[in-house]
């Protein structure tokens, strides 16, 4: 009898170690004052100039024999206003399974490319991904519906992932109207000690009917020389028809100053940029559109009071030329002017 009790409570506590879990709360709390110029000044406190604000939910059990269930759930929150989004979890609402052979997600994830952008250039309103107006940025940053392979790590530093969406957002189905809304893409990243670099794609079909289909591509290479940090990038998107392609393509130099200071620069190119986002047809030009070019200064200075708060500045100055209107954080900007916007705020991570 004693023996049976002492099995069981051998079965019962190895069962309770395979079953491990854990779930942990975090976020990130980003308020700043702003006063950015287009074709009037406006002054006001914004939200997720430097970080996104949000509350997030992340769990993990581990099953046992190396497999782990994970799950995401990640909503945003406006700091000026604390007003949230439509969609409750409108960053990231995913389960998946890991383990030996990777890892596979379900749900509203990042586009793989997207997260490689804003990696490379920052996707936040003074950034030159969101700025530029380009796919990985913007309109495909995230994706709904979307099964995501993550490769287990078979080269030091490697890490290559696929991607598939049945539809890229919530307005598109592709219910009776064929492979609209169907999305793939992929990306490839390498880091080793100084040396970064990697690559990203993504096609998707439009809502537009016809299977119109977007193209995204990115690539970025990056050196930590220690004194400063060099990153260079190219994007490029691409629509079906008698469209332009829109380019961007820059550099960044991000130089520690001090402990705790760090001072960021970068400068861009964007081509093809200016398109009518309120036609069937997107932001994309026809490809007799001339002098649509733009130019886009950015510079950052963080200094980290501890781990989780740092203040910072930024400052970001967009030159349009004569078909073009881009701005800084959405303010109205007519063509062939330019916009510039100064922040000075605070972000806590918790």
């Amino acid at each position: 009898m004693k023996k049976t009790v002492l099995a069981l409570a051998a079965i019962a506590a190895s069962s309770a170690a395979f079953a491990q879990s854990s779930v942990t709360l975090y976020g990130v709390v980003d308020a700043s004052v702003e006063s950015v110029k287009g074709d009037k000044t406006v002054t006001r406190v914004s939200s997720d100039n430097l970080a996104s604000s949000r509350i997030a939910f992340k769990g993990v059990e581990d099953l046992g024999g190396g497999l782990k269930a994970t799950f995401l759930l990640d909503a945003s929150a406006k700091v000026d206003t604390g007003a949230a989004d439509s969609a409750l979890f409108s960053r990231s609402a995913y389960v998946g399974l890991s383990g030996g052979f990777g890892e596979v997600r379900l749900g509203r994830q990042d586009s793989l490319i997207g997260a490689q952008l804003f990696g490379v250039t920052g996707t936040q309103a003074y950034d030159e991904g969101k700025i530029s107006g380009v796919l990985a940025g913007n309109d495909l940053r995230r994706l709904d519906n979307a099964i995501t392979y993550i490769a287990p790590t078979l080269v030091p530093g490697l890490a290559l992932a696929a991607q598939f969406s049945t539809g890229y957002s919530a307005s598109v189905t592709t219910e009776d109207t064929g492979n609209d809304g169907r999305t793939y893409g992929f990306s490839v990243a390498y880091a080793n000690g100084p040396l970064s670099a990697g690559l990203g794609y993504i096609k998707a079909n439009t809502d537009v009917p016809g299977d119109v289909e977007n193209t995204g591509v990115l690539a970025y290479g990056a050196y930590d020389f220690g004194v400063a940090k060099l990153t260079a990038y190219y994007n490029t998107d691409d629509r079906d028809g008698n469209f332009d392609d829109r380019d961007l393509y820059g550099f960044k130099v991000a130089v520690p100053v001090a402990t705790g200071v760090t001072l960021t620069g970068g400068y861009a190119q964007v081509r093809g940029a200016k398109g009518d986002a309120t036609s069937s047809t997107g932001s994309f030009n026809n490809k007799n559109t001339q002098d649509d070019k733009a130019s886009i200064l950015t510079f950052r200075a963080q200094y980290d009071l501890s781990k989780r708060t740092a203040l910072y500045a930024l400052f970001t100055q967009v030159r349009n030329d004569k078909n073009t209107d881009l701005s800084v954080s959405g303010v109205t900007t007519a063509n062939d002017k330019s916009s510039r916007g100064l922040a000075v705020g605070v972000r806590h991570s918790f």
